[in-house]
C-alpha cells in the first residue's frame, strides 16, 4: 500500500466527514449562546421577580407596622390574647394577609441576643397554634449572620433560598417607639416554590425543545451537506482511487473516470470538479510536453555528443583535434600551477605535403597525412597525438612513453627515414617529417614554453633533413 493510501486509510478512521462535524460545530455553538442567553434571561427574571416580591414587602410591612402601637409592645407581650387590643391587632393583620395571596407567614418579632422572641405570629392558615407571644426561638442560618444588626434595630438585604417550607423571600423592616428605640422587627415570607419550580420547568422545556429544533437542523444539514458537498467529494476520491499512473496513456483513462462522475452541484463544489478536470487535462499536456522535451533533449544530447565528438576529434586521421589539444593545454598548464606536472612534448612537421597534393591529389595527400599519423601513433602507444595542422603533429608524452621518449624519438625518425629511402614506394607513400622533443623543466610556467622548445628541435630537424636531402622530395 502507497503512503498516499494508508494516509487516507487513516482519516478515514480517525475522523468524522465534515458533513457531521461543520453542523455538530454550528449547533454547539448555536446552543452554548442559546443557553447563555437563557441563563441570563432566567436569573433577570428571577433578579425581577425578587424585587418585585420585595416592593411588595415593603408595602405589607408597612401596613402592618401601622397596625398596632409601638409603645405598647410590652404590653402585647405581657397579656397577649387577654387584651382585646392585641386581638383586635391580630384579625387586622389577617384580613391584611389575605390582600397578600402570595404571604405565607406574616410576623412580628422582637430580636435580642439569644434569638427572636414572638409578639404576632401569623402561620398559613391562621392558626392558634402557631408560636405564642413571648416564645423564644434560635434564629435560622441564613438570620444568624445578621443577628447584631437585628439586635440593633438596623435593616438587613432581602433573604431568599431553600427553606423546611420551600423556596421563600423574607423582607423584615425595624419597628421604633416614640422615643426612637427598638421595638421590634415586622416580617413576611413568600413563598416563591411554585413560581421557581415554574422557572425552571419553563428553562428546561424551552431548552429540551431548542435541542431538539437543533437535531432537526443537524438531520437536516448532514443530509443537505452529505449531498452537495461531502457526497461528491467522497465521489472524487472514490474515482482518483482508480487512477493509475504507469504509462502516459492512464493518465487520459484518469480524465475519462473523473468526468464521468459528472458533479452538478452548481456552486463551489462544481467549481473545484471542474477545475480538477481542467488541471489534469493540463498535465497531460504538460507531461505528454515534458515527454516530447525529454526526447528532443536525448537527441540534442546525442547530437551534442556527436559534434562535441566530432570537434574533439580530428575527422581525416582519428587523433585528437586542434579543439581538444587547446583543452590539454589548459588542463596542463592548471597542472603546472599545482605544482604537480612532468611531460615531455614531441613536435612533428611532415615533409613537401603541399608538393604532394598539387601533384598527386588531394586524394594522395590524405594518404600521406594518414600514413606520417600511423607511425606517430604506433610509437608513442600510452600518450595522447594531435593534429594542430594541415601537416602538424603534437605528441604530449606522458607514462612509460615519457620514460622511453629518446628511443621512441629516435625510433620515429629511423621508421620515417625508412619509409621515404623507400623509392619502390609510390611517392606519397615515402613518409616524412621533421621531429622536435622538449621535456618539462621546473623552471617553466607555462606549457607554450616547452612547446617552443620542442618547436625549435623540430626546425633544427628540417634544417639536418634538407642540408642532407637538398630539396625536401
Amino acid at each position: 500500500m502507497s503512503n498516499t493510501e494508508t494516509t487516507s486509510s487513516k482519516l478515514t478512521k480517525t475522523r468524522l466527514s465534515v458533513s457531521i462535524r461543520l453542523p455538530i460545530l454550528i449547533i454547539t455553538s448555536f446552543l452554548l449562546a442559546i443557553i447563555t442567553v437563557i441563563v441570563l434571561v432566567y436569573f433577570r427574571f428571577e433578579k425581577r421577580t425578587v424585587q418585585e416580591y420585595t416592593d411588595m414587602g415593603k408595602s405589607a410591612t408597612q401596613l402592618m407596622a401601622n397596625t398596632f402601637d409601638a409603645d405598647k409592645i410590652p404590653l402585647y407581650l405581657e397579656e397577649n390574647f387577654e387584651l382585646e387590643e392585641y386581638n383586635d391587632i391580630r384579625e387586622d393583620l389577617i384580613r391584611l394577609k389575605e390582600n397578600y395571596p402570595d404571604v405565607m407567614y406574616m410576623y412580628i418579632y422582637h430580636f435580642v441576643p439569644e434569638g427572636g422572641e414572638v409578639i404576632f405570629d401569623l402561620d398559613s392558615d391562621y392558626s392558634l397554634d402557631a408560636d405564642p407571644p413571648g416564645t423564644l426561638y434560635d434564629p435560622d442560618p441564613a438570620v444568624v449572620e445578621y443577628m447584631d444588626d437585628l439586635c440593633a434595630g438596623r435593616e438587613i438585604p432581602v433573604l431568599t433560598g431553600d427553606t423546611d417550607d420551600g423556596y421563600m423571600l423574607t423582607y423584615m423592616r425595624p419597628v421604633f417607639n416614640s422615643k426612637g428605640e427598638y421595638c421590634c422587627h415586622v416580617c413576611v415570607d413568600f413563598s416563591m416554590e411554585d413560581l421557581h419550580k415554574q422557572d425552571i420547568l419553563f428553562v428546561l422545556g424551552l431548552l429540551l425543545a431548542l435541542i431538539i429544533l437543533m437535531i432537526i437542523i443537524a438531520v437536516l444539514d448532514i443530509w443537505y451537506m452529505r449531498k452537495n458537498i461531502t457526497g461528491p467529494i467522497d465521489r472524487m476520491k472514490t474515482a482518483t482511487d482508480k487512477f493509475s499512473y504507469e504509462k502516459e496513456s492512464d493518465q487520459e483513462e484518469n480524465i475519462r473516470i473523473m468526468e464521468d462522475i459528472k458533479i452538478n452541484t452548481g456552486d463551489e463544489i462544481e467549481v473545484i470538479y471542474q477545475l480538477f478536470i481542467a488541471f489534469m487535462k493540463n498535465n497531460l499536456k504538460y507531461m505528454h510536453n515534458l515527454s516530447q522535451a525529454e526526447n528532443d533533449i536525448k537527441t540534442k544530447d546525442a547530437q551534442i555528443g556527436q559534434i562535441s565528438e566530432e570537434a574533439y576529434r580530428d575527422t581525416l586521421t582519428g587523433v585528437g583535434s586542434k579543439t581538444a589539444y587547446t583543452k590539454k593545454v589548459k588542463e596542463i598548464n592548471e597542472a603546472i600551477h599545482g605544482g604537480q606536472c612532468d611531460f615531455a612534448i614531441v613536435m612533428v612537421d611532415m615533409n613537401d605535403l603541399k608538393k604532394i597534393n598539387d601533384v598527386y591529389g588531394h586524394k594522395s595527400g590524405d594518404m600521406y597525412i594518414k600514413g606520417c599519423c600511423h607511425l606517430i601513433c604506433e610509437t608513442f602507444k600510452h600518450s595522447p597525438v594531435y593534429r594542430i595542422g594541415g601537416d602538424e603533429f603534437v605528441a604530449i608524452l606522458q607514462g612509460q612513453d615519457l620514460e622511453n621518449r629518446q628511443s621512441l624519438v629516435e625510433g620515429l625518425r629511423n621508421a620515417l627515414n625508412e619509409s621515404y629511402e623507400n623509392e619502390d614506394l609510390d611517392p606519397w607513400l615515402r613518409y616524412s617529417a621533421a621531429v622536435g622533443i622538449a621535456d618539462f623543466a621546473s623552471d617553466d610556467n607555462t606549457f607554450e614554453l616547452v612547446f617552443k622548445r620542442a618547436d625549435q628541435a623540430m626546425y633544427e630537424d628540417k634544417k639536418r633533413f634538407k642540408a642532407q636531402h637538398g630539396s625536401y622530395r
